[in-house]
């Protein structure tokens, strides 16, 4: 756990973080760690970026079976466990297939993984879709937001003609101003 939070703020400050990466028993799959040890965190590298490790056990192509136990987080890492002389059984074949069939198990468990994402991405790119057309229609078939602003020749403000103490007795002055100012 102490790892994980020194690798976060390795991150966190910008430092370098180099990542190590193995191909499993398959020949394809490629999985990526800071390091191979219990702890790190270990994802599957893919087209679309690194997807963390399902729960399982996966044998490396160096030999190492890396067992993950929480996904995306190694929980231990074992030499392959070397297989001792058996005595024949009645069926050989059943014991070749075996081993075959873990790692076809782990190659569907990737597998599945990334089918699984692409096809989440898929689904909701495809209700994105939806939901753009759904609005396109409504905003098409809806009135404008707001009429627009028209001139109303009803409202014209008139002139106050107010004239201040009209009923005071006119002199001299105000007989000259009027003459002045008239219009």
């Amino acid at each position: 756990m102490y790892k994980n939070v020194l690798n976060n703020v390795k991150h966190l400050l910008s430092m370098e973080v180099k990542l190590a990466q193995q191909t499993l028993m398959d020949g394809v799959t490629t999985i990526e760690a800071e390091e191979f040890a219990p702890e790190y965190s270990v994802g599957i590298v893919t087209p679309d970026g690194v997807i963390p490790m399902p729960v399982g056990e996966y044998t490396t192509a160096a030999g190492e079976v890396i067992v993950v136990e929480v996904e995306g987080i190694i929980s231990s890492i074992a030499p392959e466990a070397i297989e001792e002389a058996m005595p024949e059984m009645n069926h050989p074949a059943a014991e070749a297939t075996e081993p075959v069939m873990a790692e076809a198990t782990a190659k569907k468990v990737v597998e599945t993984v990334s089918k699984e994402t692409f096809f989440a991405m898929v689904e909701k790119t495809t209700e994105l879709q939806a939901e753009v057309e759904r609005l396109k229609v409504e905003l098409a078939s809806n009135a404008p937001a707001a009429a627009p602003i028209s001139h109303n020749p009803e409202n014209v403000v008139e002139k106050d003609t107010f004239q201040f103490a009209s009923k005071r007795e006119r002199t001299t002055e105000d007989v000259v101003f009027a003459k002045l100012f008239k219009k």
